[in-house]
């Protein structure tokens, strides 16, 4: 139906109705509201295989949604079939979830790679009583936090709902927690690197820059 750029759309979130923790990222063009049904990195031709087929085979209303190093197929649904109104849009909160959670990534396999596995073990349960503290959506149990320790970031379908104020917790407290393990800040460095693999990566540095807690990791 449609070959969109990002900037020809617009992305919000909304709760996902059979799991109030987490949220399903929406697609909205001239009026039209379309869900995310498969993501491709950088894999333009699988994309449009599967977007033909399913516009052309199927008669299915579909976007092909355009990204640096992504893109992704989106099909036509009506809003009210979502059963909630849409909160924050992901051209911003999603990006900085995305962002912490790389941080949060990087840092735990450098634990891991550098200090070893029983020390990434503690890290791990140390990590699950901010978790819990804060009450972070997705990581109530140590097999809930391993599950965000291992999704893919880059798959808005995977990521939690966290807020602001939630990511301003996390860099605070992860910060302070890898300082503790390694004595120093050396883990900042390979946290900020992961950012590269983002194409928001640039807005979320400047993001970090500016809040009080994401100054730590300048």
């Amino acid at each position: 139906m449609f070959i969109l750029k990002r900037q020809d759309v617009e992305i919000v979130n909304v709760q996902n109705p059979q799991n109030k923790d987490q949220q399903i990222p929406i697609l909205q063009y001239q009026g039209q509201t379309f869900r995310l049904l498969n993501m491709f990195g950088n894999n333009r031709d699988e994309a449009l295989t599967l977007w033909r087929d399913l516009t052309d085979n199927k008669g299915k209303a579909c976007v092909l949604l355009e990204e640096p190093q992504r893109f992704s197929v989106w099909g036509r649904v009506k809003f009210d079939q979502l059963h909630t109104a849409p909160t924050e849009s992901s051209s911003v909160g999603t990006h900085l979830v995305q962002g912490c959670l790389l941080i949060l990534q990087a840092v735990y396999f450098d634990v891991e790679d550098l200090l070893g596995h029983r020390q990434a073990g503690s890290f791990k349960q140390d990590l699950l009583r901010v978790m819990q503290q804060g009450k972070f959506a997705q990581t109530a149990t140590l097999i809930a936090l391993e599950g965000v320790l291992s999704i893919n970031p880059l798959n808005t379908v995977q990521i939690p709902n966290w807020d602001e104020s939630k990511l301003q917790l996390l860099l605070g407290e992860l910060h302070r927690l890898a300082n503790s393990y390694f004595g120093n800040n050396s883990f900042v460095d390979s946290a900020i690197e992961a950012l590269n693999e983002l194409p928001e990566s640039v807005s979320v540095t400047d993001w970090l820059k500016k809040t009080p807690k994401g100054k730590l990791w300048q």
